[in-house]
């Protein structure tokens, strides 16, 4: 069997079954299940455990029915049965029609359920199997066990307790059996007792590898970013144990399901994760990256490890890297190689990717309110360190590179955003804070693995080039409306209406200085006013009798806002505004400004200190995101308030026409 536990290629299967559970000692985790030709495949669903088992190491498969759906044990020639759980009633034909075409021996079966404790057990390639009445009650893969004990007439098994299993309540760690003298199948030569018989059946079977044992090798004061504290890390052959002051953690190898070593950038530091599936749990936090931080620099003089030559030829049976007695080097390296060769799980590393130094393998950046380090590896993302996240490629539905402050502030923006999303729950991770500089290396890299970027021609064009100016209306005006707006995207009485009027004071000032700078550029008041301002880059001559184009004196835009707006009388003079009536009914809101009322304060709840500004692009965002559905509710109070607003302003002006004042409120 071949547990890959990094990304791995979709396999071109035949027969494919969705939401199937694979049952281990840790509880069960769902995913998807493919039998082909190449054999079985079977991927957790959100990233994680893989397993793998080629076609020539498939025995049988044996289907029962269990209270919740269909369960399937899967025999294998080398290795112990998988169980698999969740199958629909339908999906046994399919299964038998697999078995067929794959030529795989087909047996249905029933599970007894007479409750009844006594029985006949049998060791089944690795599995021990307990039937009642020729019907199988339960099965235990023997690898799962960790210690067994004889004792009078009984064997009794305990079964590892470590501190994976995510939010499950109850865990099986101990069962005793009694082998009665007279049993037949377990009937010793001479003097030889059953129980006996039994138990060198069973530790055939099993790595002996108990809690007291002696450590293969320890790590002293070791620094462990999550779950943070300082640690004595012991290695045995089947589980490894982080013994600190205030708490201890035991961990099987079966729950590791990768190891990530990765050099921190500007400092002399090596971080070694360890990914675990079901995460561990300190307190209500749940860990499923253990961060051990070694000093880069740190050598261990040269030591051998406590282990057997029979120990140590069994681990290195399945392994590409073989693990070896002798070890010295970096304390860091050391460390990942003797776990990688215990766990025989599979190690990665920075690959070819380095920032825009060439120094470093990350990039700083930000998650929400903490800083860290984001590490665009060969198949995954990785982020340190609160919380740490690993983003698979392949979980991976596209990227966004988001320019901060948008617009023209783009262009003299020192750092950019990079936003993931994930197919799995259609989530976004915004890492903020990125240098400018590192833009291009990342657009490189992404572009090489083949991810999806949604704003490709502005990823292309890079974080300097102009794009579209954003309005940017101050902090009393939501800035994603007025883009709508500018857009006409409102309906036309919002627009109307002065409370959502873009061309009020701002605008005005705004105009006023376009005027200004148009007057200046053209050289004074012998150019028509009537006539459209020439461009910016177009500068307009004014020859002289003796033909020299004298210098036109620059004048600032503070004096012309005064001058233009103290020549009411000239042609180019803007109508002075009327004030606006307070006892006017208020206007109507529109669809997308009860969408921002309704969400703010949670964006605001999930982006603490981002600004008014930032605010306002989440929002527009998120509204561009809503589906027909989710815009109804809000679209229905844009129309109740529309009607509102007709009434009352209906009311206030017939008001007004009976009281005369029919003429200030046109």
């Amino acid at each position: 069997m071949a547990e890959a536990n990094g990304h791995a290629a979709s396999p071109s299967s035949s027969f494919q079954f969705s939401n199937v559970a694979l049952g281990t000692r840790s509880g069960t985790s769902e995913g998807q299940l493919w039998l082909s030709h190449k054999g079985l495949f079977w991927k957790k669903l959100g990233g994680g455990r893989t397993i793998e088992v080629p076609k020539q190491e498939l025995t049988g498969l044996a289907w029962s029915k269990a209270p919740h759906g269909g369960q399937v044990a899967i025999s294998r020639s080398s290795a112990p049965l998988l169980q698999f759980q969740n199958f629909r009633d339908k999906d046994a034909d399919k299964l038998e029609q697999a078995c067929k075409s794959l030529d795989l021996r087909w047996k249905k079966e029933e599970m007894s359920v007479v409750g009844r404790n006594w029985g006949q057990a049998s060791i089944e390639g690795g599995t021990l199997v307990f039937t009642v009445a020729g019907k199988p009650a339960f099965r235990i893969p023997l690898k799962d066990v960790g210690q067994v004990q004889q004792a009078r007439d009984e064997v009794n098994f305990d079964f590892p307790v470590d501190d994976t299993g995510g939010e499950r309540e109850d865990a099986l760690v101990g069962m005793s059996f009694h082998v009665p003298k007279d049993t037949s199948q377990y009937a010793g030569d001479d003097d030889t007792a059953s129980n006996k018989v039994f138990y060198d059946a069973i530790m055939e079977h099993i790595d002996n590898d108990t809690a007291t044992g002696d450590a293969v090798v320890s790590f002293d004061n070791v620094t462990v970013m999550a779950p943070r504290g300082r640690f004595t890390v012991e290695l045995y052959l089947s589980s490894l144990k982080l013994e600190g002051q205030a708490q201890d953690f035991r961990i099987q190898y079966d729950s590791i399901t990768r190891l990530l070593v990765l050099p921190k950038s500007r400092t002399p530091h090596t971080v070694v994760v360890i990914s675990v599936d079901p995460p561990i749990r300190k307190g209500q936090t749940f860990y499923q990256h253990l961060l051990a931080q070694f000093d880069s620099d740190e050598q261990m003089e040269p030591f051998e490890l406590d282990i057997t030559d029979e120990q140590l030829a069994a681990k290195n049976k399945d392994l590409k890297h073989e693990l070896t007695r002798e070890q010295e080097g970096a304390k860091y390296d050391i460390f990942a190689r003797v776990l990688r060769g215990l766990s025989n799980s599979k190690l990665a590393k920075p690959g070819k990717f380095r920032t825009a130094d060439g120094q470093g393998y990350a990039v700083r950046c930000s998650y929400k309110a903490d800083e860290g380090f984001l590490y665009p590896l060969e198949r995954a993302f990785f982020y340190i360190h609160k919380p740490p996240m690993l983003l698979p490629h392949d979980e991976i539905a596209s990227i966004e590179f988001m320019r901060q402050g948008g617009g023209v502030l783009a262009a003299s923006a020192k750092t950019f955003d990079l936003s993931i999303r994930l197919a799995s729950n259609d989530q976004d991770h915004v890492f903020r804070g990125i240098q400018k500089s590192e833009w291009t290396n990342l657009f490189n890299f992404i572009q090489a693995k083949k991810l999806r970027i949604d704003n490709l021609r502005e990823a292309e064009m890079g974080p300097g080039a102009a794009v579209p100016q954003a309005l940017d209306l101050g902090d009393d005006i939501d800035t994603g409306m007025a883009q709508m707006q500018a857009k006409g995207e409102l309906d036309d009485e919002d627009e109307e209406d002065e409370d959502f009027d873009v061309g009020g004071a701002e605008a005005e000032a705004a105009a006023a200085e376009e005027e200004a700078e148009a007057a200046s550029s053209s050289g004074g008041s012998d150019v028509d006013a009537h006539a459209s301002p020439a461009p910016k880059a177009k500068k307009v001559k004014r020859s002289t009798e003796d033909g020299a184009s004298p210098k036109q004196p620059k004048v600032s835009k503070k004096a012309a806002k005064a001058a233009a707006a103290d020549d009411e009388g000239g042609a180019g003079a803007k109508k002075k505004r009327k004030k606006k009536d307070k006892n006017a009914p208020k206007g109507a809101l529109s669809s997308y400004m009860f969408f921002g009322n309704a969400n703010r304060e949670q964006i605001k709840a999930d982006n603490p200190g981002a600004p008014v500004t930032e605010i306002a692009k989440f929002i527009g965002a998120k509204w561009k995101e809503a589906t027909a559905e989710d815009k109804a509710p809000f679209e229905e109070q844009a129309r109740q308030d529309k009607e509102r607003y007709k009434e009352q302003m209906a009311e206030y002006k017939a008001k007004l026409a009976a009281e005369g004042g029919g003429a200030d409120s046109d």
